[in-house]
């Protein structure tokens, strides 16, 4: 016969037995091998003594030195026939009592029966034992209905001796095992396990897991015993590059996963469990943490090749990022054509770019990834290479088109400059830089002809941005104006889409519904820009003759700070004056916050001129954090109700490696001189008239960028170009619109967003060689509306006055969007021939920014989308109208 183990809590069961019998002490003998690993303990406040006895002599010494107030627990192998009536009667009950572990675990689990399927093993007592031996006191819940089942004691186990989810209520599920697998002490757990479990208990608990693992049983089974389960996740990684045909690659991965075959459904099953749990349940150090594993499986099996499929593994990132490449160096034209201004990307090239991009984008490390984030700009530079260019002269034409696409180009053009890790997609960026800025570089010579023969401009010049925007606005509602030096066109459009994600809404004083610009004075530095700006005229000279200039121009238009307040400009040592604990200087946030008697407050930001000299403005994200000072002015703003009015002395061109000095004397700074004997034509221009601020009213300044006249620096400014000439001045509200402002939309180009294959704006005959076809006269996909000639529909009318549209504006009666701010988005989707915008020409339609078009959109859509059809469809920035589904819902013939 077969002799038990007897463990501590098998004689805690019998001593439980032996107090329901009304027993106090005594001698409890059990059947069981003569040995005992544990310690003596207490049971319920009475000491317990256990004393392995083999043989009969033990037996009574045992019974001899008991303690009569305790429990003696005599554990012997001995036949009754050796004891003996006289050391039977001793005994509880006058025997040996066979101890069985199923006993214990019904007594602990508070069941009166126990389910076949827990004991019904080859040895079922080694079960019961690994379950007693391993479980603590505290685990043990009563089972439900009195029935000790396997689903109830395994469940047991995992919560307290492996650590699968400690809530009894969290069903121990698939993804609980994959969150489990990555535990950091779960080999050690499932090790204990097999120590103090036994080998036939960590068995059947395998088993129970793995079916417990719904999809991911089969993995669970074979790296359980293995101890290797926590490389499931990262395993399951690794499981996604498969198709499930036979390859070596594929027999190498199932040998580390220690599986003899795996059918395809269950290699992608595995694949789809891990990247749910990667990409929605682990925070991004955890995320980095396996993929890394993944990255290391790869490679020790030698199977990078199939791992340019992953969604996940950087290997797929980075062949997606070389498919891209592929796809924008077969775009671009070789040679470069004279005109640069043609369309220099066909639209069957850039369909495939932006198929490209797309599959770049669905990548998982796409979001983070530095050279992913580069082609962000790469791409939107062809988009913009697709597009034709119309021939422009003329200042005014050119500052505009500076506003609307070229400082856009600027934009994306920093961003695809931060550069690739591989040198394929690295080689792309190159190229891609290259031509457009052949283009930019076209444009910049253009700006500065117009400009040298412009002495009296008939744009808006920055000495008249106080008189004509600021002061009228200051009239109509109290402003804060942020001059923030050397801001460019390109740098405000980050700035402001940043400010608009903060609930800041851009708006303008004239009927114009765009963003305002100026013209530097000349040479754009800022003694001479700056000066004339706060004064109000052409003037040159410090900080304090700025003061003294803005004063005097405030009490001049009756905006003069009243009762004694301290002056409302403040500079740098101001703004730097931040009492402990604080964000903002108290001067600077008690004249905001004053209202009444200071109408108008000038703040002057020199952080984006800093960087010109010290850091890196090529890699800075404009934002509202990376300013010094501006985010708690902006807040201080906000909660006094200022209108914000955000302008700059002058722009600013970036260093990226490639410029060189050029001797000359009499400079002014780094890119204007007055050495007029050595004037290149071509890289330089000579400027003369009123605007410029030098002793002969002449100067001649840089136009090609890669040219100075000082030390190298991070960024310059003082030249030609419309980057360091004109700048930005921009209005926004964070509350309700002032007396006769309105909302600035549509800032951004149409090819700013993906779906931007636009209709060029070239002459229909002028094309390049890499061009498929010519532009043509009707309108194509991705159309821009403005440019179309389609007459307009009487369909959205038809909608709007239909039963079925008032109808569901009754029902959805807390949509803020206005009739006729639905009939533009029809107007503007029925005027393109794909019936396809992009978000940017939707937030047009919508008179919204762009940064708000989705959520108008989306209040949109349960106006137009009946009974579930889908009539209005948003897909990322694109736009699209189903036509045929609109006249179906709304019951219109037309």
């Amino acid at each position: 016969m077969t002799t038990v183990t007897a463990t501590e809590p098998v004689i805690r069961a019998r001593l439980k037995k032996a107090r329901e019998k009304n027993y106090a002490n005594g001698v409890l003998g059990l059947r069981a091998k003569a040995t005992y690993d544990g310690s003596d303990f207490d049971y319920d406040g009475t000491p317990v003594t256990v004393a392995p006895c083999p043989s009969v002599l033990a037996i009574w010494e045992a019974i001899d030195g008991r303690d009569p107030n305790g429990w003696t627990v005599v554990l012997t192998s001995v036949d009754d026939d050796d004891l003996g009536d006289t050391v039977l009667a001793h005994l509880l009950d006058g025997r040996l009592i066979t101890p069985d572990p199923w006993d214990a675990l019904r007594s602990n689990f508070s069941a009166t029966t126990i389910e076949p399927a827990l004991y019904r093993t080859t040895n079922d007592r080694a079960i019961a034992n690994g379950l007693l031996a391993t479980l603590s006191a505290d685990a043990y819940i009563p089972a439900p209905g009195g029935v000790l089942t396997r689903d109830h004691a395994m469940a047991t186990l995992a919560r307290d001796t492996l650590g699968i989810v400690k809530d009894v209520d969290v069903e121990i599920d698939t993804l609980a095992v994959l969150e489990w697998s990555r535990s950091s002490d779960v080999t050690e757990r499932v090790t204990a396990l097999n120590i103090n479990g036994g080998p036939e208990l960590s068995a059947a608990f395998y088993q129970w897991l793995a079916g417990r693992s719904g999809r991911l049983a089969a993995p669970v089974a074979a790296l359980l015993p293995a101890g290797r389960i926590s490389e499931l996740v990262a395993l399951g990684i690794v499981a996604g590059v498969f198709d499930g045909t036979e390859s070596v690659a594929l027999g190498k991965f199932l040998v580390r996963s220690g599986l003899s075959d795996l059918s395809p459904d269950s290699l992608q099953v595995w694949y789809q469990d891990t990247y749910g749990l990667v990409t929605n349940s682990l925070k991004s150090e955890q995320q980095q943490a396996v993929l890394s594993a993944a990255g290391t499986i790869i490679s020790e099996l030698g199977i990078s090749e199939a791992a340019t499929s992953s969604d996940l593994l950087p290997h797929g990132l980075e062949a997606r990022l070389v498919s891209l490449s592929n796809a924008i160096t077969a775009a671009l034209p070789d040679p470069l054509p004279s005109e640069v201004d043609s369309r220099l990307v066909s639209e069957e090239a850039l369909r495939d770019i932006e198929n490209r991009w797309e599959h770049v984008q669905q990548h998982f490390l796409a979001s983070t990834d530095r050279s992913a984030h580069a082609f962000g700009g790469a791409v939107r530079l062809a988009r913009h290479l697709a597009t034709g260019v119309a021939p422009t002269t003329g200042l005014a034409p050119l500052a505009d088109r500076h506003l609307r696409t070229d400082s856009w180009v600027d934009s994306a053009l920093v961003v695809a400059r931060r550069g690739a890790d591989q040198p394929v997609p690295a080689a792309a960026l190159r190229a891609l830089i290259d031509i457009a800025l052949a283009r930019r570089a076209r444009h910049d010579r253009a700006f500065a002809t117009a400009l040298a023969d412009a002495p009296t401009p008939s744009v808006q010049t920055i000495e008249n941005v106080m008189r004509d925007t600021v002061i009228p606005i200051a009239k109509n509602s109290a402003t804060l104006l942020l001059v923030i030096d050397a801001l460019s066109v390109a740098a405000a459009n980050d700035l402001v889409r940043s400010m608009q994600q903060h609930g800041w809404t851009e708006v303008s004083a004239n009927n114009a519904k765009q963003r305002g610009v100026a013209l530097a004075v000349l040479p754009t530095l800022t003694q001479r820009s700056r000066c004339s700006l706060l004064c109000g005229e052409l003037r040159e000279g410090t900080s304090d003759r700025e003061r003294t200039g803005f004063l005097s121009l405030l009490r001049e238009s009756g905006l003069e700070a009243t009762g004694g307040v301290p002056d409302p400009i403040f500079h740098k040592k101001a703004l730097d004056a931040v009492p402990s604990g604080a964000q903002l200087a108290t001067d600077i946030r008690n004249a905001i916050a004053d209202t009444d008697r200071q109408k108008l407050v000038a703040v002057v930001l020199n952080y984006v001129d800093d960087t010109l000299h010290h850091t890196d403005p090529g890699g800075t994200d404009w934002t509202l954090q990376t300013i010094t000072h501006l985010a708690p002015l902006l807040a201080a703003a906000k909660n006094a109700g200022r209108t914000v009015v955000i302008t700059s002395d002058h722009g600013h061109i970036i260093e990226y490696g490639t410029s060189a000095k050029v001797a000359r004397a009499n400079t002014y700074g780094q890119r204007a001189h007055g050495d007029l004997a050595r004037v290149d034509p071509d890289r330089e221009v000579v400027v003369r008239g009123p605007r410029v601020l030098t002793e002969s009213q002449q100067v001649v300044l840089a136009v090609d960028e890669t040219i100075r006249y000082e030390a190298r620096n991070a960024g310059y400014h003082g030249g030609a170009t419309p980057a360091e000439a004109i700048v930005p001045v921009v209005a926004l509200v964070a509350g309700e619109l002032f007396e006769g402002a309105s909302r600035v939309v549509g800032t951004e180009p149409y090819w700013w967003h993906a779906g931007s294959l636009a209709a060029t704006e070239i002459p229909p005959d002028v094309s390049t060689k890499k061009s498929r076809k010519p532009a043509q006269d009707s309108l194509g996909l991705f159309d821009d509306p403005a440019h179309s000639t389609t007459p307009a529909s009487g369909l959205p009318g038809a909608v709007l006055r239909s039963k079925v549209f008032a109808e569901q504006m009754k029902r959805s009666s807390r949509i803020a969007l206005r009739e006729d701010q639905i009939q533009n988005l029809l107007q503007t989707l029925l005027a393109t021939s794909a019936r396809e915008i992009t978000l940017a020409q939707a937030a047009a339609a919508l008179g919204v920014e762009t940064a708000r078009a989705k959520g108008a959109l989306m209040q949109a859509k349960p106006l137009l989308d009946v009974e579930g059809y889908e009539v209005l469809r948003v897909d990322r920035d694109v736009v699209r109208l189903d036509v045929e589904a609109l006249k179906e819902q709304f019951g219109i013939s037309e």
